[in-house]
Order: structure tokens, then C-alpha cells, then sequence
């Protein structure tokens, strides 16, 4: 596609004339970020500093919403990007966009350099941070709407958070069915569902990263930097970015760091002794899901292998056999 062609949100031309005009005499290397999967991203860097632009590739969506988190997180003390511009919608992108100040150093997902008691003092203290972004109020669950222009708003679509995760459940229990889950695993799931029924009440929703795991937890020289990447947030339970951590964890390192998470989270938020069943069900919900999306997609690969390996171990640990069923 020549870049006549291509919309202004994607072509370099145009963005690189909005970089411009945004830093005006200021030398600066315009890159595109191939890890943007939810926006289009690019790292300007300056004399002074590197910042990353985002733009939506939605129509009518906003970065409001984001911006406000942003905003309400560098309140409360919690280590993220800074935003440096905003507008809903760019004349000549024809998309929002934002930019935002870099988190420093790289993801520990990507730090091998780093001994294992090292890494696990980094994601206790990004432990801490993310209690403070699940203190966050969200009026509603589900993912945050991106039509939003009110930056002090947060609105999810859905009334409960049973409604919301439970939403595509019995399409995806079917197609799993028939893509890597026995009959007896089915049954058992429905059965888990049943017996910790009430854990998907709750009344109010608490902001959720929502995509949370060790490619989000930035350090410098063995120092906690930050917490990156806002574009799958939503209003969900106290647990939920505790569950997808957990789901994740282990994927692209040799050792577990969700205790180490845990304990920087108990720092700021008190958990119940039950937590890590909390933690393991809520996985097990979440995972479900993205097993049904990503086989959808695509065939099975070392990221699903990880999943299903996850799924089943938090299944043997939070299924009751039928006997006992009702006596939980």
C-alpha cells in the first residue's frame, strides 16, 4: 500500500508533520513501536527525553478515559507514564491521540540479568502500585468506554461482574469442548462455577489493568520503575489483574513472582485467607475466555500450552467432587 493510501493515523508522513509540530526546533527520532497491539505507538526521542505517542485506530474513541486514569494514578503515588498532550480527536489524524513520558528501563519479563530474589523485590513493589490502581472506582464493569470525552468518568457497560465474565461462557465451555477440554473438564468447570457461585458478586467495580503480567512491570538496574500500558483497562473485581497475573505467570520466566506480587499487594490491601482460591477462580474464568479468543484466531502454541497447563492445575485445586458438592 503506497503511503497516499494509507489512513493519516498509520502513515508516518502525517504523524511525523504532528511530531513536528508538537515539538517545534526540537530534533527528534520518530520510530514506530512494532508491541502496540491495541493503539498504533511511537517513540519520540529528544535530547532530553524519549516520550511514546498513541493513537487509537478507532473511529469516535477517546483516550479520555485513559487520561483520566493517568491522572488519578500519579495522585495516588503510583508509577506510570505521565501525560504530556491529549486531544479527543486530531484534525489531521482523524484519531485521539496521546502522549505520554517514558517508564524507564525494560519489562522484568526481559530482565534475565537480574537474579531471581531481584525480581521478586521489583514486582513486590509493583505489587503495592497495583493495589492502588485496583482502589480506582469504575462505574460499572467491563471494558471502559472509549466514547467517553469527560476525562473524570470512568463507565463500563455492564451492571455486575457475573455479567460481565460470564458473558460468552457457554459458547466458549462449547467450543473448548471440542479444542483441548474433555467432557469430564467441562463438567467440572460447570460444577466450579456452581460451588463459588457467590464469588462473582460484588456490588461496586475497582479499576482493573485488565492485560496485567511481567511484560507491564518496568525496572532500571534492579529498581521498580513503573507500570506500563493502559489500553485494556475496565472495571472488574479486586481480583481480576491478580487472576491474569497468575494465568500468565511462569509463561517467559523460570520461576513463579505472583508471591512476590501478592506480598507487595497485602502492603496496601488487606486479602481474606481464601485469597489464592479467589485468585485461582477468577483465573480460571479469565482464562477461558482468552484460550476460546486466541484458538479462534489462530492454532495452539506454546502461549495456549501455558494456558491449558494453568487452567487445569487451578481446576484440580478448586473442583470438589460431586459428594462434597454441596457441603462446601
Amino acid at each position: 500500500m503506497s503511503e497516499q493510501h494509507i489512513p493519516p493515523a498509520q502513515s508516518m508522513q502525517y504523524v511525523a508533520t504532528f511530531v513536528r509540530d508538537l515539538f517545534p526546533d526540537i530534533p527528534v527520532q520518530l520510530t514506530r513501536v512494532p508491541e502496540g497491539v491495541s493503539t498504533y505507538v511511537y517513540r519520540i526521542i529528544t535530547q532530553q527525553a524519549t516520550f511514546y505517542l498513541r493513537i487509537l485506530p478507532e473511529v469516535g474513541a477517546s483516550f479520555a478515559p485513559e487520561v483520566g486514569v493517568h491522572t488519578r494514578l500519579h495522585l495516588l503515588g503510583v508509577k506510570v507514564p505521565a501525560v504530556v498532550y491529549f486531544e479527543p480527536c486530531h484534525k489531521v489524524l482523524q484519531r485521539s491521540v496521546m502522549v505520554t513520558t517514558e517508564i524507564r528501563g525494560h519489562a522484568i519479563s526481559q530482565s534475565s540479568e537480574l537474579s531471581p530474589s531481584e525480581r521478586e523485590r521489583v514486582v513486590t513493589a509493583a505489587g503495592r502500585d497495583l493495589a492502588l490502581i485496583n482502589s480506582v472506582h469504575v462505574t460499572g464493569f467491563g471494558w471502559v468506554e472509549r466514547q467517553e470525552v469527560d476525562t473524570e468518568r470512568l463507565g463500563a457497560a455492564w451492571p455486575t461482574f457475573r455479567a460481565f465474565a460470564l458473558a460468552d461462557w457457554v459458547a466458549d465451555l462449547a467450543y473448548l469442548s471440542q479444542h483441548g477440554l474433555t467432557a469430564e473438564e467441562i463438567a467440572q468447570l460447570e460444577q466450579v462455577v456452581v460451588v463459588y457461585n457467590t464469588w462473582l458478586d460484588g456490588d461496586a467495580a475497582s479499576l482493573a489493568h485488565g492485560d496485567f503480567d511481567a511484560t507491564h512491570i518496568y525496572q532500571e538496574n534492579g529498581q521498580y520503575t513503573g507500570i506500563i500500558d493502559f489500553g485494556e483497562i475496565r472495571g472488574a473485581n479486586h481480583w481480576y489483574d491478580l487472576g491474569h497475573f497468575h494465568l500468565r505467570d511462569g509463561e517467559q520466566l523460570p520461576h513463579r513472582l505472583l508471591p512476590a506480587l501478592v506480598s507487595g499487594y497485602r502492603e496496601v490491601c488487606s486479602l481474606p485467607l481464601d485469597y489464592t482460591e479467589r485468585i485461582q477462580f477468577t483465573s480460571l474464568v479469565i482464562n477461558i475466555g482468552l484460550l476460546a479468543r486466541s484458538l479462534r484466531k489462530r492454532p495452539a502454541n506454546c502461549y495456549t500450552k501455558h494456558q491449558f497447563e494453568v487452567l487445569r492445575s487451578d481446576l484440580t485445586a478448586l473442583w470438589r467432587p460431586s459428594t462434597l458438592l454441596w457441603q462446601y
